[in-house]
């Protein structure tokens, strides 16, 4: 495991230090400094130092470190999908809003439940009312929609 932190503060180094335009001069440079490693390393270790190609003035594309923050994770489609799952009330409507294009299908799904409690829905791109028959208990109807998508806050 020290040789990969080593091999990896090599890299940054190497990096920092010079113009590196692909995997292959990186690793001639590793080899010199007495580093040799396959080209799944060198990847794994570009990927996990968080380096990339960046474009210089000149034009040529060339290895570069993260600058703090510079180089913000991005969220998956699932994270970012999560937090678009969710329902509302308002009177006998409930309103489900899902990711973009996922409404059509869940409202298939509402409607075939056939429960006496939901008269029917009606569905955009990510949004769905329903319309709940009188007197429905918000709860349980939450609960009913809730064990068909399970995403559902």
């Amino acid at each position: 495991m020290q040789d990969k932190k080593t091999r990896q503060q090599v890299i940054r180094m190497i990096v920092n230090s010079q113009h590196v335009e692909s995997q292959e001069e990186l690793a001639i440079e590793l080899d010199k400094a007495g580093f040799p490693c396959g080209q799944a390393t060198l990847s794994r270790d570009l990927k996990q130092l968080r380096i990339s190609k960046v474009r210089t003035r000149g034009g040529h594309a060339v290895y570069a470190l993260p600058k703090e923050g510079q180089f913000a994770p991005v969220p998956t489609r699932e994270e970012i999908n999560q937090g678009r799952w969710g329902v509302q009330f308002s009177g006998n409507m409930m309103v489900i809003h899902t990711p973009p294009s996922y409404a059509s299908m869940v409202a298939s799904e509402v409607d075939a439940l056939k429960s006496p409690l939901l008269l029917g829905s009606v569905a955009g791109d990510d949004t769905i009312i329903v319309v709940l028959a009188e007197g429905a208990d918000r709860e349980e109807v939450t609960h009913m929609v809730g064990r068909i998508i399970r995403k559902l806050k």
